[in-house]
């Protein structure tokens, strides 16, 4: 999942950063809190720059309610197409996974079994059952200048047989950037990659790829849910 959005007030930090940057001599004893606040603003100013640009060049990534694929059903990731599987799952956690980061993968756990259409059992279970291990990654943005983050990276990783399909899935959450990817709207968007639902152009659905805080499952959401497991 990535994230693009509008922190405008970060405008007068860019700014401040750029002249800190261009003369170090301004203040030499701050360099090396420059440095770290550089690291830490990079993704923020990356932000401010794409709604800038979109602003000013009166674009707007929204897509019409005519070309929003998933509207009524919210697609289905591959290796879970046209197959059949169980809505029972065991999830487990890396032992590095944080506190906080685990709290919002419940929260996510939570909001799917509270829909009746999948039962997430902690535990490790079998080889011939569904599982979900929910883990943490540290990726960099790789340029600033770049449209999008990774807030988060997820999935399903399906053993078909003939009809059949054991789902070995994956949920993760990119902690070089915790204030933007430990969320409820990325955890449940992340956990819905790994129980099957791909990427939806629908601006209401948990499978937007860009991060809108959206943690509510929509009704498309819930169709994709019930085409999937047989509901």
């Amino acid at each position: 999942m990535k994230k693009n959005s509008w922190i405008t007030w970060l405008i007068l930090l860019a700014a401040v950063f750029v002249v800190v940057e261009t003369n170090p001599q301004i203040v030499p004893k701050l360099e090396k809190q420059v440095a770290q606040t550089t690291k830490k603003l990079k993704p923020y100013l990356y932000l401010t720059k794409v709604n800038l640009e979109q602003k000013l060049s009166g674009t707007t990534t929204k897509t019409t309610t005519e070309s929003q694929v998933g509207k009524a059903t919210t697609p289905i990731e591959s290796p879970l197409q046209g197959m059949t599987t169980s809505r029972t799952y065991y999830y487990h956690f890396k032992d590095n996974v944080p506190e906080n980061a685990r709290q919002v993968f419940l929260d996510a756990v939570n909001t799917y079994n509270a829909t009746g259409l999948v039962k997430l059992i902690p535990g490790q279970g079998q080889s011939n059952q569904n599982s979900i291990t929910f883990f943490i990654y540290h990726k960099k943005i790789a340029n600033i200048m770049s449209s999008n983050i990774e807030l988060g990276n997820g999935g399903p990783s399906a053993l078909q047989l003939n009809n059949y399909a054991i789902n070995t899935a994956q949920a993760g959450l990119n902690m070089t950037y915790p204030t933007m990817s430990v969320k409820d709207s990325v955890a449940v968007h992340e956990l819905g990659h790994a129980l099957g639902l791909a990427h939806s152009s629908y601006t209401n659905s948990v499978m937007y790829p860009v991060d809108q805080g959206v943690s509510k499952l929509s009704q498309a959401d819930l169709n994709g849910l019930k085409k999937i497991y047989n509901k």
